[in-house]
């Protein structure tokens, strides 16, 4: 990873002694912040700057958010910098008390698992497999759709639309995220059973894990495709475009395997891997030159799942049905995305690669989140509070909705509004940490409540067929440039639900209330004693001569200025290590009044 470091210097020298958005001070001097409103937003560059952020002395108390952006396109470019203060005794916060949380006071998160880091793991090893070694328009026209290279695949042959009962043979790609993972010639061969067949799926068992009955009663296992038909399959669908069927069956598989299980150690309580979809399942067995063709195959649309393991002897852990019932329903939406965002571009032939690892994962949570609000009958962009989305203290379907769609997008979120600083929606790192996965989810999340004209369904919709990748497929999906989407996801990041007078609706979520819904889940994942907003705020001017501060491409550093009535002139100046204005890549400095 190419890591360009840009040492900057934020100095704070103190002097002796109606918004609503976007604004261009009427005096042409837009480093002089004292002219703004409460609610205003103003964007600084090192231009604006040449002799520091302005704040001539005033009256009244007044109250800043600063942040101090990277807004480069390429990926982790960190911009390092000190903050030098005089010492002050206005009292700020770096983390805010949470609101009024009377309404919510009772119900505990402690039973909720923490985020799967050995899914992620898992995940982001086939990932990196499909995009390094599975090689999209090898051929003329796509495989295995329509046209003279049309053919049906060995399950379809198989298969068919099946009966219950039915067994087949089944490949399953051996996932175990060693440093030589093989997905294409490294994999089980095993026959499953198939013990329920719905509209749009067929879920089978393999035989090695026992009869199905053995393992779900056929009410779960109905359950588990009714639910794919009712709530999944149409959301996902809606938002991402419609799967691709080289079986030819209009269906896709869950094989619920004990080769899921054992890619989670026997004892083990930090996480477990719920299950994955791989593309090389989209290929043939053979072909001309390595990438365009995949020996394991099933040349279907399947995914793996976690089996039951009631008493844990097989596997090492006890897996109840209930339990895979339950903690499967989030993989499979997340999968879901996975598969058609594949097949979009195995199909088409303009299209080279599969999408950028962070904007593939956000998309995929925000599929959890999608099929979340269909499951509990909220809108697209209907904001709601914690009290709404987890209105219960046991056991109850609300309950477990909030568990299997919403609570893991707010975990890793509240990781990344512990570090705002450190990790970026837009990094090559969302493989492998939480945070940026977070981050991506909140950015996406944000982009399709404020760039898509109220169509969220459209907007995902067009970044999951491409052709492009990346931030140049979320430009062109949100049509704005990179530094409008970073400076209104940062501001909106502080600024949700908070109720500022006068802020432009721009900066506001419109599908989430952060400010209810972050603090309790904060409380648990970061251990806090008590439950407040998880967004590190550095305070300028409270006590501390040297703040070492930074921030990556894509994300920004957020520091608070508070004014006590009748304060004399303060002047901010951003400076590189050798005490000149910075000018780094992507530098933007956004300000917002907040009183």
């Amino acid at each position: 990873m190419n890591k360009r470091f840009v040492p900057l210097v934020l100095v704070l020298a103190l002097a002796c002694g109606g918004g609503g958005g976007d604004i261009t001070p009427p005096n042409g001097t837009p480093s002089d912040i004292s002219s703004m409103n409460v609610g205003d937003v103003r964007v600084l560059l090192p231009v604006d700057i040449q002799n520091g952020i302005d704040l001539p002395a005033g009256s009244g108390a007044r109250d800043y958010i600063i942040v101090v952006g990277n807004t480069s396109a390429a990926h982790d470019v960190p911009a390092t910098f000190v903050v030098k203060a005089d010492k002050s005794t206005t009292g700020v916060f770096g983390i805010e008390a949470a609101g009024n949380l009377s309404a919510q006071s009772g119900v505990q998160l402690k039973q909720v698992p923490l985020p799967r880091t050995r899914q992620e793991a898992v995940e982001n090893k086939v990932r990196t497999f499909e995009r390094t070694k599975l090689k999209l328009r090898s051929r003329s026209a796509p495989f295995g759709l329509s046209g003279p290279q049309a053919r049906r695949s060995v399950l379809a042959t198989q298969l068919a639309v099946p009966n219950v009962g039915d067994t087949v043979n089944i490949n399953v790609p051996n996932a175990n995220p060693g440093p030589n993972l093989t997905l294409c010639t490294d994999f089980f061969r095993t026959r499953a059973v198939v013990a329920s067949v719905s509209q749009k799926a067929i879920l089978m068992v393999d035989t090695l894990d026992g009869p199905p009955s053995s393992l779900f009663t056929q009410a779960q296992l109905d359950s588990i495709t009714q639910e794919f038909d009712d709530t999944t399959y149409p959301t996902d669908v809606a938002y991402f475009n419609t799967p691709t069927d080289v079986d030819g069956n209009g269906r896709i598989i869950m094989l619920f395997t004990g080769e899921i299980n054992k890619l989670t150690p026997p004892g083990n309580d930090g996480g477990f891997v719920g299950g994955f979809f791989f593309a090389g399942d989209f290929f043939p067995p053979t072909g001309d030159t390595e990438g365009d063709h995949c020996e394991e195959t099933n040349e279907a649309e399947i995914f793996y799942l976690l089996s039951p393991d009631p008493d844990g002897t097989k596997f090492g852990n006890v897996r109840t049905a209930s339990s895979v019932r339950q903690g499967t329903r989030g993989t499979i939406a997340h999968e879901f995305q996975h598969m058609i965002n594949a097949g979009n571009r195995f199909q088409n032939p303009q299209v080279s690669h599969f999408e950028s690892t962070w904007l593939d994962e956000a998309l995929a949570h925000f599929a959890e989140d999608a099929v979340g609000r269909a499951a509990r009958g909220f809108g697209d962009l209907q904001p709601f509070t914690f009290a709404q989305v987890l209105p219960c203290n046991t056991p109850c379907s609300q309950a477990n909705d909030f568990n299997a769609f919403f609570f893991q997008n707010l975990a890793r979120l509240s990781s990344w509004m512990d570090k705002p600083d450190s990790f970026s929606p837009i990094s090559d790192e969302a493989d492998t940490s939480l945070a940026v996965r977070g981050a991506a989810w909140a950015f996406l999340r944000y982009a399709a409540d404020n760039f898509s004209n109220g169509l969220p369904r459209t907007f995902t919709h067009a970044l999951s067929i491409g052709p492009d990748t990346g931030v140049k497929n979320f430009n062109a999906a949100t049509k704005a440039p990179l530094d409008t989407l970073v400076k209104g996801w940062l501001v909106s990041m502080y600024a949700d639900d908070l109720g500022i007078s006068g802020l432009n609706p721009k900066y506001q979520y419109s599908s989430y209330s952060f400010r209810s819904v972050m603090p309790p889940v904060a409380k648990v994942i970061l251990d806090q004693t008590v439950a407040s907003y998880p967004l590190r705020i550095q305070p300028i001017g409270t006590g501390s001569d040297n703040i070492s501060a930074k921030n990556l491409s894509g994300t920004g550093s957020y520091f608070r200025l508070t004014v006590a009535a009748g304060a004399g002139a303060k002047k901010v100046k951003i400076l590189d290590g050798s005490g000149n204005v910075a000018t780094f890549s992507g530098e933007h400095i956004y300000v917002l009044r907040v009183q």
